[in-house]
């Protein structure tokens, strides 16, 4: 059986039929991390929400475990399919744990009281979000990368096969975003879930993703990050932009014109690479017979152009020294 399933699917907020998003199809069977990618407007946000049963689609067939998703009641598809935002709850003096445990209301009485089985498992999901630290702290003092784990434990403790999440990486720091998408992709995995989420962040989801959607104004792609790097599928994320991706090196590169020349002697394999990256970023690629030399020496770097030589201990200095040079 099918997690989720749509064929034909036209989304939108009306009937009308401008053809503003694509029509799509696609078939989810199986647990993992999907990553869904795509320009600002181009309906991200609005397929998810589709998917989550929170707005109807204009026309097509979307099924969840097999029926169509408007057979189900709200509380039936809210065992079955949970979904998180973009927009920070805020609710004076609601605890971490309160806030978890709003994830087994389709399972409490018409009270919503929480017996010692459902408490048990607000604890569980708190702890495999690695938050149950944070069980008494109010959700409007913990920070961005604390409350998105939050979040995700409301989540685990809704106990939904499918788990579908709105930029839940948008607002956090580098090292946030890797370790709340590494957790995400764990979760698919250990806890047999299949979570679909959108993000920004083609990098990291070509690391961690299971499967990459891309998403443009004509169609919905769909594949393995590796698919996408050798058919060369990732052009529409990027057009127009002077930016592109490396599909030899697998890097997203600023589209720097490389126009200037300098040689590069250096015995080090992972020096060279680093000191690569600064020229290319200063518009250089590495030539033997150009007229500007940079030699690596007792960790040093060496600048030589015309007679005029000089010595600088960090790449930062060095580079300094090139950008004069060539203005």
């Amino acid at each position: 059986m099918n997690n989720i399933s749509f064929c034909n699917l036209r989304i939108g907020y009306n009937s009308s039929k401008d053809g503003k998003f694509p029509v799509m199809s696609s078939v989810v069977n199986n647990h993992g991390l999907i990553v869904l990618l795509g320009r600002n407007g181009v309906g991200k946000s609005t397929l998810l929400r589709t998917l989550a049963g929170l707005q109807s689609p204009v026309s097509g067939e979307l099924k969840l475990m097999g029926k169509d998703i408007s057979q189900y009641s709200q509380r039936e598809k809210s065992s079955l399919i949970s979904f998180v935002s973009t927009e920070k709850p805020d609710i004076a003096n609601m605890t971490a744990f309160n806030l978890v445990a709003l994830g087994r209301y389709s399972y409490t009485n018409w009270l919503g009281s929480l017996n010692d089985s459902d408490e048990q498992v607000v604890r569980n999901s708190m702890k495999i979000a690695g938050i149950s630290h944070l069980a008494d702290d109010n959700i409007n003092e913990i920070s961005d990368g604390e409350l998105q784990r939050v979040m995700i434990a409301r989540t685990l403790a809704q106990d939904t096969p499918v788990i579908i999440l709105d930029e839940p990486v948008a607002f956090l720091d580098m090292p946030n975003k890797f370790e709340i998408l590494l957790l995400l992709r764990n979760l698919a995995w250990n806890e047999m879930k299949t979570i679909i989420l959108s993000a920004h962040d083609l990098d990291i989801a070509i690391r961690l993703a299971d499967m990459l959607w891309i998403m443009t104004k004509e169609n919905l792609e769909q594949g393995a990050p590796e698919d996408f790097a050798l058919k060369h599928g990732f052009e529409a994320i990027f057009k127009d932009t002077g930016i592109f991706f490396d599909y030899k090196t697998g890097i997203i590169d600023a589209g720097i014109n490389l126009s200037k020349e300098i040689s590069l002697v250096c015995d080090n394999i992972n020096t060279a690479f680093w000191l690569t990256k600064a020229f290319n970023r200063l518009g250089f690629r590495t030539s033997e017979n150009a007229k500007i030399s940079v030699e690596v020496k007792n960790g040093n770097y060496i600048f030589k152009k015309d007679k005029v030589e000089k010595e600088f201990c960090s790449i930062y200095e060095l580079c300094r020294a090139l950008s004069s040079a060539i203005r």
